[in-house]
């Protein structure tokens, strides 16, 4: 069924492990290249290129100690539900369910299911405290399989994977027959939010068995806030927030985040951009990507598109040839992944690809792996 195993120690903690390397990181480029990246248009990160502006903050909020009530009322009105714990992005909470389950299910049966292609910290920070990592290809397949956890990515980054509604139901109920785990990472889903599994869920008390997770850092692009929500049964709340410590989330961040979600008209508005912007994406520069990517094998998210290349070495070229003309994309195990651009950016990005096609010998001509050599 396609799933790969990679096996740890199940009674030691790795916490001396190699961690995983992100991609995008623009500040790396540019110190290894130079002046020439501080132009670069950075279409690495999958953050909404047209963030939530942020308005002035007051002196005030630096000085005074975190208090989450004020957000935790806007977050209830926001997704529909109260958040059961607030920590410094949807990574802090990555990082604290394992120490949390591991806790409770001992160290028997700690096998946890991860999407072979996805966000490399999930498999991290199971690996971390000694879980056993077998990486999955299909969803389906977690149903004919015994675990400790599966984590579920929805939608997935950078595959554009979507779980159905159906298949998270019968993941929960499998779940819920083997006293399992199963992580829902929703870090995309406010782009989507018709996909949300938190909208099934309204009135009713999360399994036990169910974690899901968000994030402001993706649609609202506010990644640099640190906030992450998560949502479980009401059993795990106490000890998820004494992991996560007492004041995970600085005051600013609270505020900041309070406000974007009170704002409806911006959530409006930017659901309507981005629409309107992928229109114009894949009218305008898909089809230039096809040819530079010598592929039309792509996923398209509402924040990002992702091209499947036919091999690492050739997708290392083109993401070098791209820098070449001034965009640096995110690159991948034979993949790269293009953020949605921000509108007034979509004429540069037009402009750049243009000048690469004529770079590699008009623009009718494929650009083929052989004058990329």
């Amino acid at each position: 069924m396609g799933i790969g195993y990679m096996s740890v120690g199940l009674k030691t903690s790795k916490l001396e492990s190699t961690p995983p390397k992100h991609g995008g990181d623009l500040a790396y480029w540019q110190r290894k290249v130079g002046s020439e990246a501080l132009d670069w248009l950075d279409l690495s990160s999958a953050c909404n290129r047209e963030p939530w502006p942020i308005p002035d903050v007051a002196p005030s909020l630096w000085m005074d100690l975190p208090d989450q009530a004020g957000l935790l009322e806007q977050a209830e009105r926001y997704f529909g539900r109260r958040p059961n714990a607030i920590g410094a992005g949807s990574q802090h909470i990555i990082e604290s369910l394992p120490p949390m389950l591991r806790e409770y299910k001992g160290s028997i049966n700690l096998c946890v299911f991860v999407p072979r292609i996805g966000y490399q910290e999930h498999a991290f920070a199971w690996k971390k405290w000694g879980f056993e990592i077998v990486y999955y290809d299909a969803l389906e397949d977690l149903l004919e399989q015994k675990w400790a956890v599966a984590v579920v990515i929805q939608p997935n980054n950078p595959t554009g994977e979507v779980a159905s509604a159906k298949i998270l139901s019968q993941l929960i109920t499998h779940a819920e027959q083997q006293g399992a785990s199963i992580v829902v990472d929703e870090a995309f889903v406010d782009a989507c939010p018709e996909l949300s599994l938190l909208n099934s869920q309204q009135g009713e008390d999360l399994s036990e068995s169910l974690f899901v997770m968000r994030s402001v850092g993706k649609f609202f692009g506010l990644a640099g806030a640190r906030v992450g929500f998560v949502f479980c049964a009401q059993k795990w709340q106490t000890a998820l927030k004494n992991l996560l410590g007492p004041w995970p989330v600085a005051t600013p961040s609270l505020h900041l985040v309070q406000l974007a979600f009170a704002d409806k008209a911006w959530q409006s508005q930017a659901l309507q951009s981005l629409k309107i912007r992928q229109a114009a994406f894949v009218e305008r520069v898909i089809p230039k990507f096809n040819t530079i990517f010598d592929s039309q094998d792509y996923a398209l998210s509402p924040l990002f598109v992702t091209w499947t290349l036919e091999s690492e070495e050739y997708a290392k070229q083109v993401f070098e040839m791209l820098h070449q003309v001034g965009i640096h994309t995110r690159l991948g195990e034979g993949w790269i992944r293009v953020a949605l651009p921000a509108l007034d950016e979509m004429d540069a990005l037009n402009s750049a690809l243009i000048r690469l096609l004529k770079t590699a010998g008009g623009q009718t001509q494929r650009f083929s792996r052989g004058q990329l050599a």
